[in-house]
């Protein structure tokens, strides 16, 4: 599987992870729905979590505090609602 861009040709990656049975049974059912391979549901599954990343603009610059009160926490998410 190639992309049209060739920086970002798939790479194969072998992993070693470990999971709940209950997790991989989710995850062989997934595959087997959408007939693919679990490897390829993995593959799916990395690439869906990061893909926004990218799109993140300035990520050095956003700035996490060490500890915020309750009050200050409602009002970060209050005002990025109303942004």
């Amino acid at each position: 599987m190639k992309s049209a861009s060739p920086e970002n040709e798939y790479i194969p990656l072998n992993l070693r992870i470990s999971l709940r049975k209950d997790t991989l049974r989710l995850i062989t059912e997934m595959a087997q729905d959408m007939g693919i391979s679990i490897n390829e549901v993995f593959s799916f599954l990395a690439e869906d979590s990061v893909i926004d990343l990218e799109l993140l603009e300035d990520l050095h610059q956003i700035e996490i505090p060490n500890k915020c009160s309750l009050d200050d926490l409602k009002k970060a998410i209050l005002k990025k609602r109303l942004c």
